[in-house]
């Protein structure tokens, strides 16, 4: 009986109700727990991974020689060595897309909590009362400009968002990418003039240390910025020196140059006056029960498919094809 290695969780997986295929079976293991990921990838046929944690590298390959499918469940494949793929014939499928409503409204809930952190209630009385509303005095409206950072399928939803909001909004120019309704501004105006800087751009070779300290200088004093891209385009230690010298209102990221967060990352050095000004997340932005279910319900979908012979939907091209 052919195998599935899932290297999700599989309470995650039963929780969206969603069974094993007919005449196959399933072995899971969390992707980025190195030794779960290679338990349930031996001798595999088909290997399904998040994107963005853990790696789908030679050395795991080599414990399923029979591989004929590596499936990705997110938009982000920079975590599998493709040139390996490529060399055992091996097609790579990713999920343009399928997360982007789920992304786009985590940044913009990071947005409003920046902009307007809310103190709640839960004692009751007058003296917590009087407290709350004290706490209420530096809330802001979002309003300004919006410049996103990367026009993708999340660029695009998150743009769609904040228009919907009322904000202006503006996106970096790029040769290949056309918005007749979003104006297109150089890199360096866009974050010289945005009030709320988001950043969605994928891995690429092009797009690491992207965002760098000269970039980061132009900030206009006040603005907030978020990160829900990748880690590794933004200068993280650059941006925390912003925020300590209240150049930077606040940031939000749900991606780091290094995950799991490394206990002595800048971000969580900062003085505690200052913390209340950064929302971390652990790249969870498009982990929704309705895009977990979408995502993995495709991949399998695609085993399928490559099962009888038929190319995977969303396959990638071989990476010297690119």
């Amino acid at each position: 009986m052919p195998k599935i290695a899932f290297l999700w969780p599989e309470v995650e997986f039963r929780a969206l109700g969603l069974t094993a295929p007919s005449g196959y079976t399933m072995n899971f293991g969390r992707a980025g727990v190195r030794a779960e990921a290679e338990a349930a990838s031996i001798n595999a046929d088909y290997i399904i991974s998040a994107s963005g944690s853990g790696t789908v590298d030679a050395a795991l390959l080599g414990l399923a020689p029979k591989t004929r499918l590596v499936q990705l469940t997110g938009a982000g494949y920079d975590n599998v060595d493709r040139h390996e793929c490529a060399r055992l014939s091996i097609p790579v499928a990713y999920m343009p897309g399928l997360n982007a409503p789920s992304v786009a409204q985590t940044v913009v809930q990071m947005a409003f909590r920046l902009r307007r952190p809310l103190t709640l209630l839960t004692r009751g009385g007058a003296e917590e009362w009087t407290a709350a509303r004290a706490n209420n005095i530096t809330g802001h409206e979002l309003n300004g400009r919006v410049g996103v950072i990367g026009f993708g399928h999340i660029g695009r939803a998150v743009a769609s968002l904040f228009i919907g909001l009322g904000l202006e909004v503006v996106r970096a120019a790029h040769v290949k990418q056309v918005d007749p309704f979003v104006h297109a501004l150089s890199l360096e105006e866009l974050i010289s003039t945005s009030d709320i800087i988001v950043v969605a751009l994928p891995a690429t070779t092009k797009t690491k240390n992207l965002i760098d300290t000269s970039l980061l200088s132009l900030i206009k004093p006040g603005a907030i910025l978020l990160n829900c891209g990748r880690g590794g385009i933004v200068d993280e230690a650059a941006l925390s020196v912003l925020i300590e010298t209240g150049r930077l209102a606040g940031a939000g990221f749900d991606v780091f140059e290094q995950e799991p967060l490394p206990k002595s990352h800048p971000f969580l050095s900062l003085p505690s006056e200052c913390r209340h000004r950064v929302i971390l997340t652990a790249h969870v932005a498009g982990q929704t029960t309705e895009s977990k279910r979408r995502n993995f319900s495709i991949a399998l979908d695609n085993v399928g498919r490559v099962a009888r012979g038929e190319p995977p939907l969303y396959q990638l091209d071989p990476p010297a094809s690119e």
